[in-house]
């Protein structure tokens, strides 16, 4: 029975005349631009975490032989 519905719902699908608006958002022009510098944002974030947590601890716990 549900094989039959998923059927006919997507024959319906297929020949729907007023189609539903998109569920994803479209890609802008300055995408790339956006991403780098939220990742440029994201990595001094992180450096500044680390900075704090090595200053805080102290660097000798994280010495290597």
């Amino acid at each position: 029975m549900d094989h039959l519905k998923n059927f006919l719902a997507g024959m319906r699908r297929a020949i729907d005349l007023t189609p539903t608006p998109r569920e994803y958002l479209l890609p802008q022009r300055d995408g790339f631009a956006r991403d780098a510098a939220q990742l440029r944002g994201d990595f001094g974030a992180i450096g500044r975490d680390m900075r704090a947590v090595l200053k805080r601890d102290g660097s000798s716990n994280y010495r290597t032989r």
